[in-house]
């Protein structure tokens, strides 16, 4: 029906347009920003009849069994594929009525099972319950990343420069290591704000986490913002590190220097660094209001 398409949301624009598709052969290796169990939930989103014929650059269990979880079956290696089975498994691919009866129904038993999970989760987990209706505005990065101080700096600026936001707003931190906890905020937090240090090793680590994240849907891609810190003449290069985070909404980028914590400008009287952090800060803010 079309030549190869050459990126993952090409795949979304086409079936949009011809939805009457019963067989789609997607390859690991296919670029794009979008993750590929993202891109399998939307594609069934468009069309649920579509059989998957997924191509896996070599042996990977991890991504295999999440695959298998989309009710992929039909997943070959790319280093091993045999041409005449793979053609022949193209040509015998039906399934029948009571085949796909048996999948729905097994379909909708999982979506009554995770909903009443999901239940349970609510009842058992009061402590995530905002109770106060405030957009919670969950804080991530490693340890002695700024973290803190940022949040202090975001609070302390929304409070002095008397933002109603301060009354809207709740701050929590956690550890990016901590998957399990962000989960826990995924679906209550407004935004999450990432803090990445801006030195090769941090950026590689960091994004390693980050994919992990999206992959395991810890936590929702469209919710991530990030704000670059600990700027200095050893950072990599802002491009590069742009480019590297371009799929995200890049919200600040704090340089490094002895006057980076507000409350001490403040109580020293360093009236033009604050000044400064203000400016920053508050641009940071109206970034998160969008």
């Amino acid at each position: 029906m079309e030549n190869d398409i050459f990126y993952r949301e090409g795949i979304l624009e086409f079936l949009e347009k011809n939805k009457k598709v019963d067989i789609l052969i997607l390859y690991e290796k296919l670029n794009g920003e979008i993750n590929l169990i993202n891109l399998i939930k939307n594609i069934k989103k468009i069309n649920n009849e579509i059989n998957i014929f997924f191509i896996l650059e070599n042996q990977n269990p991890e991504l295999e069994n999440l695959l298998k979880n989309e009710n992929i079956k039909n997943i070959f290696y790319n280093d091993e594929i045999n041409i005449n089975n793979f053609i022949n498994k193209l040509k015998n691919t039906n399934i029948n009525k009571e085949e796909k009866l048996v999948e729905e129904i097994k379909l909708l038993k999982n979506i009554i099972n995770k909903k009443d999970e999901e239940i349970l989760k609510y009842q058992n987990q009061n402590e995530n319950i905002n109770f106060n209706n405030k957009k919670i505005i969950t804080v991530i990065g490693e340890e002695l990343s700024g973290k803190s101080l940022i949040i202090n700096n975001l609070q302390n600026v929304l409070k002095d420069e008397q933002y109603e936001e301060i009354k809207d707003f709740e701050f929590r931190e956690i550890n990016i290591n901590h998957f399990s906890e962000i989960e826990k905020v995924n679906n209550i937090t407004y935004k999450f704000i990432i803090i990445l240090e801006t030195n090769y090793e941090k950026i590689k680590i960091n994004k390693k986490n980050i994919d992990k994240l999206i992959l395991y849907n810890k936590i929702n891609f469209k919710k991530i913002n990030i704000i670059f810190n600990k700027i200095n003449k050893y950072s990599i290069n802002k491009k590069i590190i742009k480019n590297i985070f371009k799929q995200f909404n890049i919200i600040g980028e704090i340089n490094l220097n002895n006057y980076c914590n507000y409350l001490i400008n403040k109580k020293n009287n360093y009236k033009n660094e604050n000044k400064k952090l203000i400016k920053q800060y508050l641009k940071i803010i109206n970034q998160i209001n969008r």
